[in-house]
């Protein structure tokens, strides 16, 4: 509220909070040259792709922003999106949302083995079957797990906000988006 004049959902803030505990305590026996490598975007191994997806939830305004940008093994662009959602009022409901809508552009690619990264450490614990999910996310779970069968290999991992960067800045341009905007190999400027 302070910084951005904006009211922040509680669960986006328990996320938030239980992602800072887990770096404090993954960050403590690290040489800090090894942090900052630790929080830095990672290409994903050969023959995979990496789909990094962030979302932000403007709930006084019945509004979401879903960024997505997807990398190969050398960190090259292949797709990068910006989408408003409507109606969606909690982290864990967008983050989910944000993960099927990023889905649902690869599908058609003839990927093989996909990366999907979010610093949203419910839904990926929720994904990774480590945690329950709030029953009404149960339907859109479920349209996640049926995209999954497109692909040989899916693995989803949670990532610090400093290696989700591309997809942050992409989710908060959603803000000038009426629908969607899409870039294909490459950046736009704003990013670059």
């Amino acid at each position: 509220m302070v910084y951005e004049q904006k009211n922040i959902a509680v669960q986006q803030v328990i996320d938030h909070a239980l992602s800072v505990i887990r770096a404090y305590i993954d960050m403590k026996h690290l040489p800090k040259r090894k942090a900052r490598e630790y929080y830095d975007w990672k290409p994903p191994p050969t023959g995979w792709l990496k789909l990094n997806v962030d979302s932000a939830v403007f709930s006084e305004l019945h509004k979401a922003e879903v960024g997505v940008v997807l990398r190969d093994d050398v960190g090259k662009v292949i797709l990068a999106a910006s989408k408003v959602e409507f109606e969606v009022n909690t982290a864990e409901a967008i983050e989910s949302l944000a993960i099927f809508r990023a889905l649902q552009l690869c599908t058609s690619m003839g990927i093989q083995r996909l990366i999907m990264e979010s610093d949203c450490l419910i839904a990926i614990q929720v994904l990774n079957n480590e945690l329950v999910s709030d029953a009404m996310l149960v339907p859109l779970l479920s349209e996640i797990r049926k995209l999954l069968r497109v692909f040989v290999e899916c693995k989803f991992q949670h990532v610090y906000r400093d290696g989700n960067r591309v997809a942050h800045s992409l989710a908060r341009y959603a803000w000038n988006v009426e629908n969607i905007s899409m870039w294909n190999e490459c950046c736009p400027n704003f990013i670059s």
